[in-house]
């Protein structure tokens, strides 16, 4: 192919359209968040769709499941699919608590194994996407290394029963917190336990906490997790948490870490007070520019502000008798999602991204491509981190020149006549 210098064409972004075949339908609904992004993963500081594109993924959290289970039947998921627009559901599975896993007070192990697989199987049914949550939060469990042989066990579990399912992510501890819980003892946890989940389940995302209830992501990003496709929790309550948090989490991300927001309220962190919506929606604006995915705290009758029902709704199935918290992160859900509806057709074709090589990268003006012998490139193109286009070009081509992007980091996407690649590049 001979050498072709282009020029950037922000038009043809929203011309390119490339026809494959769809089949990933036959295992999650047609149009479902599922079938439309596929099996997510972690690119850079990004959660990209199984075809590499940026996405943010928004939903509710449970509450305690043995607290509230009428309020996590099907009836309820059906409900916060077609009526709420989840694209994620969060199962908290409290640890040591009253009903928690560890204690067989509610359920046995192997009782509560089965309804949390009852209930990932209903979020496949309704092609949303589960968060398993093992959830350390009070004093004992806050240090997650208090509950490691259960959890070892847990993870052992849930990762082989679950293996390789699209819709599924883990998070392996949910708050720690207390003034002896450091990073170290965390990263100490999460040591014991990934290598689990990666021997049962390699290509699954994998979510950790950090101390100080999941805030302190920026100690985390002095020392990470060595291990790819992970993630690390952030969680905010408005009432409490404003402008101080998000610098930390922004040295987070500059550092490279990827977050996600698995928990989150419009209360303050006791879970009452306001609602504060005003702080809220600087919270919402600020994740959605950055395209992190959130879950809030909670789908649940409880009486307190931060529940989105109100008291007892659950005992009516009135899955749409929101409480002020509710009505307002109800609103937020069916706003229109953002993910690229050409990633629908193409989530199951084939994945060239072991053959294809880009370089040099990082990169300062001209990016070359080294594509498989034989393969038909139809066309390519680059989007920033926000999943904004910025480049298209259709046709075939063996270097692009990146001289007039900003510096930061992108996402090429090659498309061939039977298949697709993305690649990670970093702009200079």
């Amino acid at each position: 192919m001979e050498k072709k210098h282009l020029l950037l064409k922000w038009t043809l972004c929203a011309l390119m359209a490339f026809s494959v075949v769809n089949a990933n339908a036959a295992d999650y609904p047609t149009g479902s968040p599922v079938s439309k992004n596929g099996k997510p993963k972690v690119v850079g500081t990004q959660m990209v769709s199984e075809c590499g594109e940026p996405i943010q993924l928004r939903g509710m959290s449970s509450h305690g499941l043995a607290w509230y289970p009428k309020c996590y039947t099907e009836n309820a998921i059906k409900a916060l699919t077609e009526d709420w627009g989840i694209d994620i559901f969060r199962l908290a599975v409290y640890t040591h608590e009253w009903g928690g896993y560890t204690t067989e007070q509610w359920k046995t192990k192997e009782e509560y194994n089965q309804y949390i697989d009852e209930l990932v199987d209903l979020c496949a049914k309704y092609g949303i996407y589960c968060l398993i949550d093992w959830h350390v939060l009070n004093q004992g469990s806050g240090n997650p290394n208090y509950t490691l042989d259960d959890a070892k066990e847990f993870w052992d579990y849930m990762s082989k029963k679950h293996k390789g399912a699209k819709h599924v992510i883990y998070e392996i501890c949910n708050e720690p917190n207390g003034s002896s819980v450091t990073w170290d003892k965390v990263k100490q946890y999460a040591d014991a336990i990934i290598p689990i989940i990666r021997k049962n389940d390699p290509n699954t995302i994998v979510v950790c906490g950090s101390p100080t209830w999941s805030q302190d992501v920026d100690v985390a990003a002095e020392n990470p997790l060595s291990y790819t496709n992970v993630m690390y929790s952030l969680h905010f309550y408005s009432g409490t948490h404003t402008s101080m948090l998000r610098k930390k989490a922004q040295t987070a991300i500059d550092k490279g870490l990827a977050l996600f927001v698995t928990e989150f309220g419009t209360s303050r962190a006791d879970g009452n007070g306001g609602v504060y919506l005003e702080e809220c929606n600087v919270w919402m604006d600020w994740m959605k520019e950055r395209k992190i995915s959130w879950c809030n705290w909670s789908y649940a009758g409880k009486d307190e502000t931060s529940a989105a029902l109100l008291k007892n709704s659950c005992d009516t199935e009135s899955w749409n008798d929101v409480s002020d918290s509710g009505g307002y992160i109800k609103g937020k859900l069916l706003e229109p999602d953002v993910f690229d509806e050409n990633c629908i057709n193409s989530v199951e074709q084939v994945s060239y991204n072991d053959k294809v090589f880009v370089f040099p990268n990082p990169v300062k003006d001209e990016v070359s491509l080294d594509l498989p012998e034989g393969s038909v490139m139809n066309g390519l193109q680059i989007v920033d981190m926000m999943g904004r286009c910025v480049y298209a070009f259709n046709g075939s081509v063996d270097r692009v020149d990146v001289s007039e992007l900003n510096q930061g980091s992108y996402f090429v996407k090659i498309v061939f006549t039977n298949g697709f690649a993305v690649k990670h590049i970093v702009k200079e």
